[in-house]
């Protein structure tokens, strides 16, 4: 399951429960409710991972399809997470400056700055 809020911050947040298996619904019910709290502007997106269980693969076609987002900042508590953001990293082009990060105040820090430095996706962080 998935919750979208728009942060008083005015970035996306988004929240997976534990072990989560995201499947082309949530895929699709995830990209339209953030359409609809961003209103067509492109705002920064916090995605907190919380030890996500599989995507499959339809599901990530969605993710890596184009849309308005300023930057993505993916937060993951587990070596699955990164795996899992480094794998869809390694198949997707991201179409706005993502980074994976395992502290949720580094997260928020860079994603509320003023202009990130885009770093390019690796295993070890990105």
């Amino acid at each position: 399951m998935v919750t979208v809020d728009l942060s008083r911050l005015g970035y996306l947040h988004v929240r997976w429960t534990s072990g989560a298996v995201v499947t082309t619904v949530e895929a699709i019910a995830l990209k339209a409710r953030s359409a609809e709290l961003s209103a067509g502007r492109a705002l920064p997106m916090l995605v907190e991972m919380a030890s996500m269980t599989w995507i499959d693969r339809r599901a990530t076609e969605i993710f890596a399809a184009l849309w308005p987002l300023a930057r993505m900042a993916l937060v993951g508590v587990s070596p699955v997470d990164e795996v899992i953001a480094a794998f869809y990293a390694a198949r997707h082009t991201h179409s706005c400056p993502t980074r994976f990060f395992t502290s949720l105040d580094e997260a928020l820090t860079w994603l509320t700055s003023e202009s990130p430095k885009w770093t390019a996706p690796t295993m070890s962080g990105f």
